[in-house]
């Protein structure tokens, strides 16, 4: 059975539910996190391969898993001496595949490919 979702207007007099999105929609506000974001989604990653990946510093890197995790998004994991990192709330990549949706149909990033 498919659940049926709100309609925009249920949020017109609900502010705890329109808090809520305002919160959750600011954790994607910052195209660094989401570049980590997206690296996530393929495998949980150290410090230095999201550095390769997205070619950002080490220390914004760093500064923005931090966020990440304090969000409950992100778990990290300590393996030896590199500390991993993986999405831990099951939202962030659906949120991710929507937002990717959402741009491509707008012309912000090219159709995939079907080669």
């Amino acid at each position: 059975m498919v659940e049926e979702l709100p309609s925009p207007a249920h949020f017109l007099k609900n502010r705890e539910a329109c808090a809520w999105i305002r919160d959750f929609v600011a954790h994607f506000a910052n195209p660094v996190r989401i570049k980590i974001l997206c690296r996530l989604m393929q495998d949980s990653t150290c410090v230095t391969e999201l550095v390769e990946a997205t070619g950002e510093r080490q220390s914004t890197i760093s500064q923005q898993l931090k966020y990440l995790v304090l969000a409950g998004m992100v778990e990290r994991e300590g393996r030896g001496t590199r500390n991993y990192y993986r999405i831990t709330d099951p939202t962030v990549p659906e949120t991710m595949r929507f937002l990717a949706d959402v741009a491509q149909r707008a012309g912000r990033i090219p159709e995939k490919s079907t080669s």
